[in-house]
């Protein structure tokens, strides 16, 4: 009877669908914080989830409480393009766009990624995994041989360093590292708010050593979609924003650490969990007898999701928190420890944390596989 009542007194005073409330509130905090451009970016990123086309079952994807729509990274694509075309050819001032050719190659790799996710988004299994994997090598390989400046000679790793001294062999690396931490941010992308805040944790830091207009872009269009991803579950980001998104953050941070602006260690505690649950997936699975790259429910995100999901009536509240928990306690330790200049940026003790965030994960996993185990024994 008491939860009937409360029931009627909320309606009567919150007379709106659940999916209206989401709404109404993601478009208040838009803009509170962003004014009219955040609410706009909320009212086009509702539209396209809505989009009958482009979508995955809840069963494809492990955790999502419904079929969910897969252009969140189309959303972001197309705001930060408006901004960027915006900003070029309405001021004389906008460095680090277009207006040098190496930022030509630079924006053109990475639209080149998210043209690759389109695809795959508008319909699946249209390009094979392998045809996949060799586009984005001749993306990156032709970006690095154009760029050279993007290639890193040292990264505070004495024998990587000693391989880097050599020109061809360290564009070869850095080709297959570019390709392999874009499929690990793509693995990874299991959870509202577990990608995306990783990425607005590194754009905040981006933008901050660096100012440019672009950077500040990212920030704001990644801070939107966090926002409707984590209220709504409604939108993820799909392989345009996955693939978009991990060519954005491996081209910074090679551009970064090849001209000393921070550690590779810095950069890895900031991106340490696709790079850790992707290593740990490939053994895991070798260990178990199976393909390396086929996709399963073992990551670290799935176990903690199983952990949550008892204690909320919500699914969409168990799985952002399940993303918010990952991306915070490690994208966000970085953040914070970079903003309280607890150790240089350019420090090679940032793999010391990178160390204890491996540790970590593995120990947490650990534990989670154990309980679920015993549950499942039960």
């Amino acid at each position: 009877m008491h939860k009937n009542s409360l029931q009627s007194l909320t309606l009567a005073v919150w007379p709106f669908s659940r999916a209206v409330k989401k709404f109404l509130v993601m478009l208040a905090v838009a803009f509170y914080t962003f004014g009219l451009t955040g609410a706009g970016a909320i009212f086009i990123m509702s539209a396209m989830s809505y989009a009958a086309f482009a979508r995955d079952s809840s069963q494809s994807h492990g955790i999502s409480a419904k079929d969910s729509s897969r252009l969140g990274g189309v959303s972001i694509l197309i705001t930060f393009s408006l901004f960027v075309l915006l900003m070029t050819y309405l001021s004389p001032y906008t460095p680090g766009v277009l207006r040098e050719p190496f930022w030509g190659y630079f924006w053109g790799g990475i639209l080149s990624c998210c043209a690759i996710g389109l695809v795959e988004d508008l319909k699946a299994d249209t390009l094979t995994p392998f045809m996949r994997l060799v586009l984005k090598a001749m993306i990156f390989g032709g970006l690095l041989w154009a760029a050279p400046l993007m290639v890193p000679d040292q990264i505070g790793i004495v024998w990587v360093d000693l391989l880097l001294k050599i020109d061809w062999l360290a564009w070869v690396l850095c080709t297959v590292f570019c390709v392999g931490f874009i499929n690990a941010f793509n693995m990874s992308d299991g959870a509202n708010g577990l990608v995306p805040g990783i990425c607005l944790c590194t754009f905040i830091v981006l933008f901050d050593i660096y100012g440019r207009p672009a950077e500040g872009i990212l920030v704001f269009a990644c801070s939107m979609f966090l926002l409707f991803n984590v209220v709504s579950g409604w939108f993820f980001l799909g392989d345009t924003g996955s693939y978009g998104l991990g060519a954005i953050i491996v081209s910074y941070g090679l551009l970064g650490v090849a001209q000393g602006d921070f550690s590779a260690g810095f950069m890895a505690c900031l991106v340490a969990y696709p790079c850790i649950d992707f290593v740990y997936s490939l053994l895991r699975r070798v260990a178990s007898g199976a393909s390396p790259f086929r996709p399963d429910n073992g990551h670290l995100h799935n176990h903690l999701h199983n952990f949550y999901r008892p204690f909320f009536n919500s699914k969409v509240m168990s799985n952002s928190l399940t993303g918010l928990s990952i991306s915070g306690s490690t994208s966000g330790l970085a953040l914070a420890m970079y903003l309280q200049s607890s150790i240089p940026i350019t420090s090679s003790l940032w793999f010391w944390l990178f160390g204890f965030q491996a540790i970590l994960y593995v120990t947490v996993i650990g534990v989670l596989t154990r309980r679920q185990g015993r549950k499942t024994a039960q």
